[in-house]
């Protein structure tokens, strides 16, 4: 009985030790929202899914961010290409051949095809952390994390991301009262904290894989 009971808490310190044995996913999306809190200016080109019930739409985004304002041109389908986007504090300019809209305040438009790649890079800093767990996307392994937003008139947005090793994004969902209404798949991603650029990995173009690195000459 005496032994017993000197090998339960040796046992028990043990499974402890194995479980610290890595930084929890805890930690690691803290870690993350640290750094995309510190962000100065991130650069993406992305895939962007639209459900409008029935309707599912794609388009090819070029986006432009900091987080004062952001810039998000459309670079496929072909007939779209060129269309751009400024966000800029509450308002919104389109601008299409060097001809300028103002679109007014956006604040009813911030879920548009425009604002969804910005929205979901200010969410990862800023929204509150939901839930957090380690996930395949396709064969490597990445950090789920989900964030959530409440609107001023109530309504929950829920911001879903994949990281890959180097916290970068690799896709991402957007969806309200739990509906999924926009899928984004990371391209290419720049980040830059304090004027430093980060090395980011690009989607290969001839199917090897690629890694671009822009911290060097």
């Amino acid at each position: 009985m005496r032994k017993a009971l000197l090998f339960a808490p040796m046992i028990a310190l043990c499974l402890l030790l194995v479980g610290c044995g890595g930084k929890s996913e805890e930690a690691e999306s803290r870690d993350v929202q640290e750094r995309y809190r510190a962000m100065t200016a991130a650069s993406a080109e992305a895939e962007l899914i639209c459900h409008y019930g029935g309707e599912v739409r794609t388009y090819g985004l070029s986006c432009a961010y900091t987080p004062e304002s952001a810039t998000v041109t459309v670079t496929e389908p072909a007939e779209l290409a060129g269309v751009s986007a400024v966000f800029d504090a509450e308002t919104l300019t389109l601008a299409y051949d060097d001809v300028l809209l103002d679109a007014g305040i956006y604040s009813g438009t911030r879920l548009s095809p425009f604002w969804a790649v910005p929205s979901m890079l200010q969410t990862i800093g800023e929204g509150y952390l939901l839930e957090y767990c380690e996930e395949d996307v396709g064969e490597d392994k990445c950090l789920r994390a989900c964030f959530e937003v409440t609107e001023e008139d109530g309504e929950k947005t829920l911001y879903t991301v994949w990281f890959d090793g180097e916290e970068n994004p690799v896709r991402g969902e957007i969806a309200v009262e739990g509906e999924v209404v926009y899928a984004v798949t990371f391209r290419s991603f720049t980040a830059e904290t304090d004027g430093t650029e980060q090395s980011t990995k690009e989607e290969p173009k001839d199917g090897t894989d690629a890694e671009a690195d822009l911290g060097g000459d």
